[in-house]
């Protein structure tokens, strides 16, 4: 189809609205939205049975399917078998949601709304549209008789966006699978500049460590009256002047080349963008001129290690002088940075030997998944009916997704959707009036059965 059409009208390869897929859909992802699967509501296992009883309905056996308690959430895994012949691939999605308040929200975010050629709801594009696709993909594959020559394994986690632990525990069932890789709906798909023309499209190979570090600064105290020089909130903010004012470094490596190539070709970038990344295209690992690309407001936290202040507690009692104060100290680590690396670094630079600087919890950092050339022609081959001969590009994201879980034990994670967004489309996601335009659910349906007959269909089955 003519590229502009993106924004006029459904791409042409697109699941009408009152087709049977349209319908399925529809009924599938409207369900599902309206199920508040927020995080101590317990609704999430409602919604896991709600998706299995669509699935026996479609011929699933019940031995396919399974629905695992995680404390209040659950994991859900559905399995499409095949011959064998191959490895199997895993399909990943995210059943929760992010809380949303009825008094914040301009529509009640737990019913549906169409409203303008868009779709209002918690959950909508974070990451129901993804729940939606693949179910609905399942059952449009199962009732065409698809055969596939390898098994297809979705993977639904209960609480991605807040403790992660059904996360964990997902990957390590699937992982006893031994998948050639998995494919993460929470993540990358097409891009497209204003008028609707696709630019290119993203798929993740990488997402940074999230890791938070607390730094504290202790002292005898006293009381107010009496104030001392060394007060531990002075010096503690002083501490943190300083971390303000240092950047890590940008990351040379294949990855970021990529990112920092897709970025110059974007149709926004800047004429200095683009001169800046020729520059270190033709002088690799010119220190002056990665530094300067670091500092790019734009692109410098995508591809370098950024860590910001996000929590502050000091003092005991407004008339005494505070014993300790202590920030936590948010940091987003690019893969194959160590986190003590991190943590040594924000000690010297913060510049207060006295300081403690310890890493809480226990974070959990993943390599990159190697760009895969077979998936990437295979993406690139399903997108072709609405935007042939698109660029694949692989990208990291500076969030975490569920994909980091599957990574680290060692299955390559690949994440991408199936949509094209134009800039403002997709809003409010974590925040207020989430919303996809209604192409996003219906004309982008297609490309899951095309890909998943191209990733797994034996000789003479590619359609």
């Amino acid at each position: 189809m003519m590229a502009a059409a993106l924004v006029a009208t459904a791409p042409a390869h697109a699941a009408p609205r009152d087709s049977a897929e349209g319908k399925l859909l529809g009924e599938l992802f409207k369900s599902i939205v309206e199920t508040p699967t927020v995080k101590g509501r317990g609704q999430v296992p409602k919604m896991a049975r709600l998706l299995s009883a669509r699935l026996k309905h479609a011929g699933f056996a019940a031995r396919d399917i399974a629905i695992v308690p995680v404390g209040e959430t659950a994991i859900m895994t559905v399995r499409y078998r095949g011959t064998g012949a191959r490895p199997p691939l895993l399909f990943l999605a995210h059943m929760d949601v992010v809380e949303a308040k009825r008094e914040d929200w301009e529509r009640d975010p737990f019913t549906l709304h169409e409203e303008g050629g868009f779709l209002y709801g918690r959950g909508a594009s974070d990451n129901k549209l993804g729940v939606a696709h693949l179910v609905a993909t399942f059952i449009t594959l199962k009732k065409q008789g698809f055969k596939p020559d390898r098994d297809l394994v979705i993977g639904f986690s209960g609480d991605e966006e807040t403790d992660m632990a059904s996360s964990r525990v997902l990957a390590a069932r699937l992982a006893a699978l031994r998948p050639e890789y998995a494919i993460n709906t929470d993540s990358g798909g097409g891009r497209a500049d204003a008028a609707g023309n696709p630019t290119s499209f993203s798929v993740q190979v990488a997402e940074k460590t999230f890791a938070n570090i607390a730094v504290t600064v202790r002292n005898p105290g006293g009381h107010s009256a009496r104030p001392r020089a060394d007060n531990a909130i002075y010096e503690l903010a002083e501490l943190l002047g300083r971390v303000r004012g240092y950047t890590f470094p940008l990351v040379d490596s294949d990855l970021t080349r990529a990112m920092l190539r897709d970025a110059a070709n974007a149709p926004s970038a800047t004429p200095e963008l683009k001169a800046k990344v020729a520059a270190i295209e033709a002088k690799p690992g010119d220190a002056a001129l990665l530094a300067e690309l670091g500092r790019e407001p734009r692109l410098g936290y995508a591809v370098r290690t950024t860590c910001v202040p996000t929590l502050l507690e000091g003092g005991h009692a407004d008339n005494a002088l505070p014993q300790s104060a202590t920030a936590t100290i948010n940091c987003r680590i690019f893969p194959g940075v160590e986190i003590e690396q991190v943590r040594r670094t924000l000690a010297e630079v913060g510049g207060n030997p006295a300081a403690e600087w310890k890493i809480v919890g226990e974070p959990t950092s993943a390599p990159p998944s190697p760009v895969n050339p077979a998936l990437f022609a295979a993406v690139q081959e399903a997108i072709a009916p609405d935007a042939p001969g698109i660029r694949i590009v692989p990208y990291m994201t500076p969030g975490a997704t569920d994909g980091k879980h599957f990574r680290a034990l060692g299955i390559p994670t690949y994440g991408f959707s199936a949509d094209f967004t134009i800039g403002g489309e997709v809003a409010g996601v974590h925040g207020l009036n989430e919303r996809i335009p209604e192409r996003s659910l219906y004309g982008a349906f297609d490309f899951w059965p095309r890909l998943m007959r191209r990733l797994a269909s034996g000789e003479g089955q590619a359609k």
